[in-house]
């Protein structure tokens, strides 16, 4: 009866280079809204979606692929602005079993006349499987001759109807809130004992029992007991609602033979299920009614239609659990049940049957349906449930009891009625907001009206930018006192920028990302020649000289892009000496064995493909010693990183554990694993010394998406390697990597955090990534043996720049206060948003490039 029927009621952005922009997203969505019409809180709300209505909209719409999520915005503006959404329970259900779609089933929590919007994202399978989560089936329903007939349940109660001539409806108690039909149907199980789950609680006799039909023929009830044939059939079950229907050909009623179909719905954590029965013209004249079973001891509640949108309903509260055993018909004393029906057909009382509280039922198009529901105040009396670390920690979860939330009281049973009532008499509004289907829109202010810039423009609102931090924060590192900084400690350092206002987040110490400040200050002193961006770089370098050794395998960022690049541009010999210094930190963290740099200590047992920019540092010291161990190392790291996390389709892996040489069994969990008290699980393996255990993501969607900050570092990495090498199986990874950059990017060329994402679970741009990409695409395209390569990678990377500068370097749009030259929307870890350094320097980087290789 809470079914909620539909009530019917995009911006496209085209890149300013290159062409048009070459979408390929995998994702598209239908936004819809629910409302809360009453002053009431509404959890779980059921809602149904009818699948034909949706493919008016979208043609293309795949029920087989569909993920559900929310937000608590009201409107689609506010919905486009949030970050991380709600993933609902969804299930699509084919009623009629000509094995296509019908309709699509969700429910959805409502505060008082609240409106949310709701996402239906569609795509092709792969991807959604990869995003949509595993739902625990809440609904169940079972044909079962043990139990004599067809059963279906929520975890709060289960029913049955007796496959036979009684054709009266049971029900099961639960005291534990799980799914128990299958416990009920097992061989020598008594379910009508006393059990710490649940049991048969009720005395059906020989009454309709609870909702079943029947008609109302001169006076007396009869009920569906003399049919020719009877079918029963399961339509759906799963993890928001169950379907089971009931049809009986040829029954045989006031001197005619009728054809009935009984379908009960029941919905996940309701006490109640929907009764619909249908018909056809050999019903005609026929009275039908539904009831409870009559106590004399106990009077009704019956509630009387005011109006004809009203609900009718008939209710009982009182003593009558049946004690336990079979053929029992006793009442256990203090113990207390509460039965109601709710219609919002024609309906009226008839109290001339003895042995029933009947509810006559109007049929209206051959239809007609009621709502059927029941609270035992014995129900979640034994909650027990368990509790304890993460799965991951490999620990034994604790087990506790919750306390009980069931209705115990007359007064508490009459309000679930109440409110169940009002539920029908005013769902939820439901309207189809899109008028076609489109992919997840980008940030709302990149989407404003923006004027194309140069190359030229974008340097300078950088260059801007770059004075104006670094007046903010010369004082503030200057003042701190010598000696005081270290990784994890001091002022001065920054990585994180608001969007709004362009300030700069503080930050304990230099952190990996240090040295990007400094790069971007040696850039603009490279471009320049203005000795005050030297004087900053080197300012902000002095902290980290002498604590090369004491790194992580960052040691290759931080000392490439400061004390690399500062040598390169100064040949200033403490710059070159600590720089060397890192390359050896970086070189002892090499495991023969593997082949791989560990990440983050000597004798690791994990790498991740951030390494892959940091050995630059290497190639670097290479080039500047003439000593080939450097390079060999860098060259073997990139090749086994290539095996191990770069895919064949170009997806890349974010993290890999192995086996150093001990043949570990458990592994740290977090990035920066080095630290003795992060999580770790034990996976048991016979992997030899060297060998890959698993591998696993921290930063992206899953450890089977393609994080895109990581895809980033793989192109650029790779590229690097090969023109340090030139062997050719890092250009083939490098191709792999930027044709599937290339295939994926979506319409603005900006990709989400995480290429598998879409926009589903988390709305986060990562204009850092895009940055790091076109900067590699750029590179790329000087060192690429195929011409039609060079020019493709060269386009996309120009279309990727121009997007950034255009649509999210401020400013963007006649209207944007935001300081100059920040660019917004990079994400360090979802829902993570805002300005971050390294996507100031690689889209400097990748601006330089194109200046210095016009066309």
């Amino acid at each position: 009866m809470r079914k909620l029927f539909n009530v019917l009621a995009a911006c496209v952005f085209i890149c300013a280079f290159g062409g048009p922009a070459q979408a390929q997203s995998h994702v598209k969505v239908i936004k819809i809204s629910v409302t809360n019409p009453s002053g009431t809180q509404r959890n779980a709300e059921d809602v149904v979606l009818s699948i034909p209505a949706l493919k008016k909209i979208a043609p293309d719409f795949a029920p087989a692929s569909v993920i559900v999520t929310t937000s608590n915005a009201a409107t689609i503006a506010e919905d486009a602005a949030t970050l991380e959404t709600q993933e609902l329970p969804s299930q699509v259900d084919d009623l009629d079993g000509d094995h296509k779609a019908d309709e699509l089933a969700f429910q959805i929590d409502l505060k008082p006349h609240q409106t949310r919007i709701v996402s239906i994202c569609y795509g092709d399978e792969p991807t959604i499987l990869r995003l949509r989560s595993e739902y625990p089936q809440r609904t169940d329903a079972a044909f079962n001759i043990k139990f004599d007939g067809l059963g279906w349940e929520s975890e709060r109660n289960a029913w049955r109807i007796y496959f036979d001539a009684r054709n009266a409806i049971d029900l099961y108690g639960k005291r534990r809130p799980t799914l128990q039909l299958h416990l009920y149907g097992t061989p020598d199980y008594a379910y009508h004992d006393e059990s710490p789950e649940g049991r048969d609680i009720y005395d059906v006799a020989d009454a309709l029992g609870i909702g079943a039909v029947g008609a109302w023929v001169d006076g007396k009830l009869v009920k569906v007991s003399e049919v020719k044939e009877r079918k029963w059939r399961i339509i759906s079950v799963g993890p928001v609602r169950t379907i089971v229907e009931l049809e009986y050909d040829g029954w045989s009623v006031g001197g005619k033979s009728v054809t009935l179909h009984s379908r009960m719905t029941q919905w996940a954590g309701e006490r109640g299920f929907t009764h619909e029965i249908f018909t056809d013209n050999s019903a005609d004249g026929i009275t039908f009614v539904t009831g409870l079973h009559r106590n004399p001891s106990i009077a009704p509640i019956f509630s009387a239609a005011q109006r004809a949108a009203d609900v009718t309903s008939l209710a009982t509260w009182g003593e009558q659990v049946v004690i336990p055993g079979v053929n029992k018909h006793t009442s256990i004393p203090d113990e207390n049940l509460g039965l109601a029906l709710l219609t919002t057909s024609p309906a009226k009382l008839i109290t001339t049957d003895p042995t029933v509280n009947l509810v006559q039922i109007g049929i209206a198009d051959h239809h007609a349906s009621w709502y059927v529901m029941a609270a035992w105040d014995q129900e979640g009396t034994n909650r027990r449930v368990g509790y304890g670390n993460s799965k991951e920690m490999g620990d034994a979860a604790s087990s506790y009891v919750l306390p009980p939330d069931g209705i115990t009281t007359q007064p508490g049973f009459v309000d679930a009625v109440k409110d169940e009532a009002g539920r029908m008499v005013a769902p939820a509004n439901v309207t189809i907001i899109s008028q076609s289907a489109a992919p997840q829109s980008a940030p709302p202010d990149t989407l404003v009206a923006s004027p194309k810039k140069t190359v030229q423009q974008g340097i300078d609102l950088l260059r801007a930018e770059i004075d104006a931090t670094a007046k903010t924060w010369e004082p503030i590192l200057s003042a701190a006192p010598a000696g005081t900084i270290t990784y994890g400690k001091g002022p001065g350092y920054f990585t994180e920028g608001n969007n709004s206002t362009g300030e700069w987040k503080s930050q304990q110490g230099y952190y990996w990302t240090g040295s990007f400040w400094m790069a971007e200050l040696w850039r603009m002193y490279a471009q320049t020649k203005d000795e005050k961006y030297r004087r900053w770089a080197e300012l902000w370098g002095a902290p980290l000289l002498g604590q090369e050794m004491l790194q992580n395998h960052d040691t290759g960022f931080l000392y490439f892009y400061s004390d690399a690049l500062g040598f390169d541009a100064t040949h200033t010999p403490a710059q070159r000496e600590s720089a060397l210094r890192a390359a050896q930190r970086l070189s002892d963290m090499y495991n023969p064995a593997t082949h791989l740099i560990a990440s983050w200590q000597v004798n690791g047992d994990d790498t991740i493909i951030d390494t892959m920019m940091n050995l630059q540092l290497l190639f670097w010291a290479s080039r500047e010693t003439h000593d080939a161990k450097w390079r060999d190392i860098a060259l073997q790291h990139a090749l086994r990183a290539s095996d191990w996390l770069v895919r064949a389709d170009g997806s890349v892996i974010q993290s890999v554990h192995y086996n150093p040489g001990d043949t570990r069994q458990a592994f740290p969990m977090g990035s920066g694993a080095a630290n003795a008290n992060s999580a770790r699980t034990s996976i048991p393996n016979n992997a030899a010394p060297g060998e890959k255990v698993f591998t696993h993501t921290h930063q992206g969607f899953a450890a089977d998406t393609s994080w895109a900050r990581g895809t980033g570092w793989a192109l650029y990495g790779f590229t690097v390697a090969y023109s340090e090498t030139h062997d050719a199986k890092t250009l083939d990874t490098a191709q792999r990597v930027a044709d599937f950059v290339i295939n994926n990017l979506p319409d603005d060329a900006i990709p989400w955090y995480d290429f598998g994402d879409e926009g589903v679970h988390f709305r986060n741009r990562d204009t850092s990534a895009a940055a790091i990409i076109a900067s590699g695409l750029l590179r790329l395209s000087e060192v690429t043996t195929d011409k039609s390569r060079a020019q493709k990678y060269r386009e996309q990377g120009e279309r990727i720049t121009q997007s950034l500068v255009d649509h999210y370097l401020t400013p963007v749009g006649a209207n944007d206060s935001t300081p100059s030259g920040l660019l917004r929307h990079g994400s360090v870890t979802r829902p993570n948003d805002g300005a971050l350094i390294y996507g100031q320097y690689y889209l400097l980087e990748a601006l330089l490039w194109l200046d210095e290789h016009k066309k």
